[in-house]
């Protein structure tokens, strides 16, 4: 997953900006959505190549969301992915309610996206990686 970028994956991002850091704990970027908005997220619990969380807030904290991203390994031939994004907050949870439906689609289209990209650079691939 390493070479992937973010918008690459989730159809709701046009850029991340003013990355701080790698990919590890604390690392802060600006989420810049498609429709304009921006998020300050912070990546934690980060596990290279096995799990990333990333937190952010907007509209002065009444707006937080957070993500998930879980890779397990299950054999030499298979590997789970999991995502999830949850709203919350005063705002986050009217708009969570409001717009189920797209909250939902968007994290079922982004872990396809995940899942596409990194069948592609498997087919790509001339050699196996034993573990």
């Amino acid at each position: 997953l390493a070479p992937m970028k973010w918008q690459d994956w989730d159809h709701n991002l046009h850029q991340l900006r003013d990355v701080s850091g790698k990919c590890e704990n604390g690392t802060t970027a600006i989420f810049e959505q498609k429709d304009g908005k921006d998020f300050l997220f912070t990546l934690h619990n980060v596990e290279i190549d096995r799990c990333v969380m990333f937190s952010g807030k907007a509209l002065g904290g009444t707006l937080k969301a957070e993500g998930k991203i879980v890779i397990t390994p299950i054999d030499n031939f298979s590997t789970r992915i999991e995502y999830s994004f949850e709203l919350s907050g005063a705002v986050g949870f009217v708009v969570a309610l409001l717009r189920k439906r797209d909250v939902v689609e968007g994290t079922e289209s982004g872990l396809r996206n995940m899942v596409k990209m990194v069948e592609e650079v498997q087919e790509e691939s001339d050699f196996v990686i034993m573990n």
